[in-house]
C-alpha cells in the first residue's frame, strides 16, 4: 500500500489564475498546515485508502498530491497520482476551535448533503450538491467529498468587472437562479416565514461589527430603519420555509457547461427564499463596489438573476412579491460581508453605508 505524498503548499483556488493578476490585493488570515495535520496523524493515509478511494476506482494507489484550495480555511484537493482519484478534504479543528466544536460542524455539513442528496432530489441532474464520501472526528473533524468540476461563480464575475465578458456572468446567473429554485422548490414546506430569523441575525450582526465599524449613528439608523420591516407582517407570511443553502457566496457555487455544483453547506437552514436570493444580490453589489467602484455596476446583473429566478417560478407577480423583500435580505447580506477584516476599512464602511440604504429606501 503506497504512502508517498507529495504535499503542495499553495493557494490554488480556481479562481486564482484570474484573481492573482486583477483583483484588489488584501491580506487574509493563514490557517493550519495540511502538512503538520498529516503528521500528526499518519492514520490519516489509511483513512483514505481504506474508505475514501475504494468508493471511487478500486486498488492499487499510488503516491498522493495534496494541494491547498481556500486561503483561510484547511480545505485540500486531494489527487491520488495511479488511478487520478480526485477528492476534497475540509479540517474544521483550525485556529482555536476545540474538536467537539469542529466535530459539530463536520458532522452537520455531511449530514445535510447527504439529506439534499437523499431526500430532496440534488443528487443527479444539471444542479446538485457535492456528494459527501466520509468523516472522522479523530482526523481534525474531516469531512471528505467529491470533487465538483468546474469553476467558481466568482470567476465569472471577475471576467465581467475585468475584461467586459458580460454575457458570461449572466449565463452563469441564470443557470444559479435554476440551481436555487430546484433546491427551494424540492423542499418548499407549508410553514410561513417570518421575521424571527433574519431579526436574530441582524442582533447577531452588530455585535460583530462592533462599536468602532459601525457607528452609534449608523447602529441607530439601521435598528430604526429595521423595525419598519419586522412590523409588515403580510411581507413575510405570504411565502412558506424552503431549504436554503445558508452560505450562498461566490465560492460556493461550481459552474460546468449548463451544471452547477454547490459546495459548503455547513450553514444549510429552514428559511426564507430570500435569504439565498438576498445574500446573492449582495455578493454581487459588493464584488462591483470593490472590484470596479461602481455601486450601480452590478443592478442588471441582480435583477437578471431575480428574474430568472421568479419568472421560472410563477412569473412577473411572483417578482414583484420577491424583489419587496430582497432589500431587507441585501441589507443583511451586505453587512455580513462588511464583518470581513481582510476587506479595508473604507469600503467596509461603504457596505454599511449601502446596507443603510437598503433599509432605508427598499419599503
Amino acid at each position: 500500500m503506497a504512502r508517498s505524498t507529495v504535499l503542495v503548499e499553495t493557494t490554488a483556488l480556481q479562481l486564482d489564475w484570474y484573481e492573482q493578476d486583477h483583483a484588489p490585493k488584501a491580506t487574509l488570515p493563514t490557517c493550519q498546515s495540511f502538512e503538520s495535520i498529516v503528521r500528526e496523524k499518519p492514520d490519516f493515509f489509511e483513512y483514505l485508502h481504506s474508505e475514501i478511494f475504494p468508493q471511487l476506482a478500486p486498488p492499487p494507489y499510488g503516491a498522493i498530491e495534496i494541494e491547498r484550495l481556500s486561503l483561510n480555511k484547511p480545505v485540500y484537493l486531494i489527487t491520488e497520482q495511479v488511478k487520478n482519484v480526485t477528492v476534497v478534504a475540509k479540517v474544521f479543528r483550525y485556529s482555536s476551535r476545540t474538536l467537539a466544536e469542529a466535530w459539530q460542524s463536520a458532522d452537520k455539513e455531511y449530514s445535510n448533503l447527504s439529506l439534499l442528496r437523499n431526500e430532496f432530489g440534488m443528487d443527479e441532474g444539471a444542479y446538485q450538491v457535492v456528494a459527501p464520501l466520509g468523516k472522522k472526528k479523530e482526523l481534525s473533524a474531516l469531512l471528505v467529498t467529491e470533487k465538483a468540476p468546474g469553476r467558481m461563480l466568482d470567476c465569472y464575475i471577475a471576467k465581467a468587472i475585468y475584461e467586459h465578458q458580460s454575457a458570461l456572468l449572466f449565463g452563469a446567473l441564470s443557470f444559479l437562479a435554476k440551481f436555487l429554485l430546484k433546491l427551494h422548490r424540492n423542499s418548499q414546506d407549508d410553514r410561513p416565514v417570518s421575521a424571527d430569523l433574519p431579526q436574530r441575525y441582524l442582533s447577531g450582526l452588530y455585535e460583530d461589527l462592533g462599536g468602532w465599524l459601525l457607528t452609534p449613528d449608523d447602529r441607530d439608523a439601521i435598528e430604526g430603519y429595521a423595525a419598519r420591516w419586522w412590523d409588515e407582517d403580510d411581507l413575510f407570511s405570504t411565502d412558506g420555509e424552503v431549504i436554503v443553502h445558508g452560505d450562498a457566496t461566490p465560492t460556493n457555487f461550481l459552474f460546468h457547461g449548463d451544471q452547477v455544483t454547490a459546495i459548503d453547506l455547513e450553514r444549510m437552514k429552514w428559511a426564507d427564499r430570500c435569504w439565498d436570493l438576498g445574500f446573492v444580490a449582495a455578493e454581487l453589489k459588493h464584488h462591483f463596489m470593490w472590484r470596479a467602484g461602481d455601486r450601480w455596476a452590478a443592478e442588471p446583473f441582480i435583477g437578471h438573476f431575480l428574474w430568472e429566478y421568479a419568472a421560472n417560478y410563477e412569473g412577473e407577480r411572483f417578482f414583484h412579491a420577491l424583489t419587496s423583500k430582497i432589500p431587507l435580505y441585501m441589507a443583511l447580506g451586505l453587512l455580513r460581508i462588511a464583518r470581513n477584516t481582510w476587506l479595508d476599512e473604507p469600503h467596509r464602511r461603504e457596505l454599511i453605508a449601502e446596507a443603510r440604504k437598503c433599509l432605508e429606501y427598499g419599503l
